[in-house]
């Protein structure tokens, strides 16, 4: 078990810092002030009532030019489905932020300079949007403490051999 909770541990460290160096990239592209034009919670996958999400259709300016791009949260269960989650009820708290932010209502992103019609959302109240490197990060330490436990207690629970 031990040797499985360093493999996951790696797997975190790889992530963490992919996602990481991912965001700190998207932190540095230029902001604008977008508006929403449409927001709404629903299925995002292709198998039917999977997972729900928010899609967000945003507005900005890009110098003269008029751009249009899409956001999302990532996703959850679909509420016919029984699964545990944690918090609990998720999908109402996907709903309220949708709720809050009818169309017209400003919201800050940062999008790519090459391509402006990509656009992220780097500091932002949306549940399940913007960064994650926080989260990956507990993970990550919940997971290298774990690896050093269990191998801990694996090595203490070997019989040793008498001489």
């Amino acid at each position: 078990m031990g040797l499985f909770a360093g493999l996951c541990t790696l797997f975190a460290l790889v992530v963490t810092v992919g996602e990481g160096w991912q965001e700190h990239v998207h932190a540095q592209w230029p902001a604008a002030t977008a508006r929403i034009q449409s927001c709404g919670l629903g299925p995002v996958s292709s198998r039917r009532n999977a997972y729900y999400g928010i899609n967000c259709r945003l507005s900005y300016l890009v110098g003269s030019e008029q751009i249009e791009a899409k956001v999302y949260s990532r996703s959850i269960p679909a509420p016919q489905r029984v699964i545990w989650q944690y918090p609990p009820n998720q999908i109402g708290t996907l709903q309220q932020w949708v709720d809050e932010h009818p169309e017209g209502t400003p919201i800050t992103v940062h999008y790519d300079p090459d391509n402006p019609r990509k656009a992220v959302l780097v500091e932002t109240d949306m549940p399940l949007g913007g960064p994650q490197t926080a989260n990956n990060l507990k993970l990550l330490g919940f997971a290298a403490a774990s690896c050093v436990l269990l191998l801990t207690i694996a090595r203490f629970a070997r019989p040793r051999s008498s001489s």
